[in-house]
């Protein structure tokens, strides 16, 4: 039966969504849903070809709501769709740059995850647990601990530390007029 109309259940499926698809083809039986589901998902990438034809629409999703609501909405939180779910995160946070913008949208938020305890959540929240992100986490820890440094940062504290250097490196030198560099001339 798929074979048949795969063109147009696929069109279906990328313009209404999964939950939309199943009414339309009024499908009650979850087990049978499940292989509708991951033929259209797995056999012929409906997710994959979506994020490559929408990409503006799903970076907005992934920058604005989060990648682990983008999972969600294309209902694809099982392990077994990891690898799917992979290259969406390749495809739209890394060469996109989603992530970043993710978090810089977002900085609030995990700035608060941070002081709360719950840093451990991030890599998780942001789909990078992989070890293929390690660098990529690298780059979203030094943008996390540069905003939650700057946050406690004080200028005016820097200013009172520089004057106290100043004066410690003063009071050990030698002072010498300009015009006479090694001491005054007898």
């Amino acid at each position: 039966m798929l074979d048949k109309y795969e063109n147009k259940v696929m069109d279906y499926y990328i313009k209404h969504g999964p939950f939309a698809l199943k009414e339309k083809l009024n499908i009650k039986d979850n087990d049978l849903w499940n292989i509708v589901f991951d033929y259209l998902v797995i056999e012929k990438e409906a997710v994959k070809y979506c994020v490559r034809m929408h990409c503006d629409f799903v970076s907005n999703i992934y920058i604005n709501n989060g990648p682990m609501i983008l999972r969600q909405n294309f209902c694809i939180q099982d392990p077994k769709y990891n690898d799917i779910w992979e290259y969406v995160t390749d495809y739209i946070g890394i060469s996109k740059g989603a992530v970043y913008e993710h978090i810089s949208k977002n900085i609030e938020n995990y700035k608060s995850l941070i002081h709360s305890g719950q840093a451990s959540l991030i890599r998780k929240n942001l789909g990078l647990e992989r070890n293929k992100y390690n660098q990529v986490w690298e780059e979203v820890l030094d943008l996390l601990l540069e905003c939650v440094s700057l946050e406690n940062y004080d200028f005016g504290m820097f200013d009172h530390a520089l004057k106290l250097f100043s004066n410690l490196y003063n009071i050990g030198r030698t002072h010498r007029g300009l015009k006479y560099p090694y001491g005054a001339k007898s």
